[in-house]
């Protein structure tokens, strides 16, 4: 089908870019081991490349899991899961960046089992990667994760993250 050819190809890219990533890693660690005795501009340099690399190696592994969806080698692992405990896990995950970034991530949500089927793993990584982004570009405002009464999937600003599900 269309879907497994282009997933091929896909899954041959991404490998072939895991090798010369490896060996820029390497460099970034042994930079990032030094960085006390480099100037400020160097070493704010070196930070930026250390936190683009986690970037793009986080990015190629969600293009690898695409492509393994695509071929069918994947399956989504759904199952009944309390959202809210996914939701605690996204925010107790956050919450260091949060810190460096002068902000707080709260949850506002009824007090009450919320549970959905869902492939637990995959929805926490995509709320997380929601706060994550409101956190990095929400210049220190707080990030709320709340529910939504439209029961639509929407950013919100300022940095409200809203999710729909009937509970």
């Amino acid at each position: 089908t269309g879907v497994q050819t282009c997933a091929l190809p896909i899954s041959d890219v991404s490998h072939e870019l895991r090798t010369p990533l490896t060996t820029i890693r390497m460099a970034a660690d042994v930079i990032a081991e030094n960085l006390e005795g480099l100037d400020p501009t160097t070493r704010r340099a070196a930070e930026l490349l250390g936190e683009q690399l986690d970037r793009f190696e986080a990015l190629l592994g969600e293009l690898i899991e695409i492509s393994r969806f695509d071929s069918g080698q994947a399956v989504l692992d759904a199952e009944p899961v309390d959202l809210l405990l996914v939701l605690d896990r996204v925010l107790e995950t956050t919450a260091p960046l949060a810190a460096a970034k002068g902000s707080t991530v709260s949850l506002s949500v009824p007090d009450m089992a919320c549970t959905a089927e869902m492939d637990a793993m995959r929805v926490e990584r995509i709320v997380r990667n929601l706060v994550v982004n409101a956190l990095e570009h929400g210049e220190g405002q707080p990030v709320e994760v709340a529910r939504s009464e439209e029961h639509t999937s929407e950013l919100q600003l300022p940095y409200v993250i809203s999710y729909a599900v009937f509970c």
